[in-house]
């Protein structure tokens, strides 16, 4: 088993891009879990997407899944931020039945990524990734998309998780210097 403390102090000897943020959306926790975890790794700037429409419970559930499915964008609270500021910005959320959650799409609708480092990543409890990450590619207008991954089962696998991460950064660091 590796320590968070462990990770963060491997990053600052390795981290190739002077300045990240992660933008996240989650419903339940698990891709705000994975955002921490990469937040804390790389010492990035951390911006929750926040839905203004109720998703809680299992009615919350359901229509969260028909909005994704239909591709519905949703109001969001305001984000005001600058992506020029940033060498990497990492995007994540999860997969609602292979589509995009309506808050993550609502963001990226109204953003433009030109010439953007952006690394992708969403966490699931089955299959559909690649669905999403097409949609995440097709709609970050403009980005230089250097990196997806996905994360399996979150809630029952933090450890395991928290090692894919580390993996995946440490990669993400490697094929950035080329």
């Amino acid at each position: 088993m590796i320590s968070f403390c462990c990770l963060r102090l491997k990053r600052e000897s390795k981290n190739k891009f002077m300045s990240s943020i992660v933008i996240f959306y989650s419903r339940t926790g698990n891709t705000q879990f994975v955002a921490e975890t990469i937040a804390s790794v790389l010492g990035s700037e951390l911006i929750p997407l926040k839905d203004k429409k109720k998703r809680s419970g299992a009615l919350g559930w359901l229509l969260a899944g028909r909005d994704a499915f239909l591709e519905r964008q949703t109001e969001i609270e305001a984000v005001s931020l600058d992506l020029n500021k940033y060498d990497l910005i990492l995007l994540g959320c999860p997969n609602w039945a292979a589509n995009l959650p309506p808050a993550i799409r609502t963001f990226l609708t109204a953003k433009d990524f030109s010439g953007k480092k952006v690394a992708l990543f969403c966490t699931q409890d089955s299959m559909g990734a690649e669905k999403v990450f097409n949609s995440l590619r097709r709609l970050a207008t403009g980005a230089d998309i250097v990196s997806e991954k996905y994360f399996n089962k979150v809630n029952k696998n933090k450890d395991v998780v928290r090692w894919q991460i580390k993996e995946w950064l440490e990669g993400l660091n490697t094929s950035a210097r080329g």
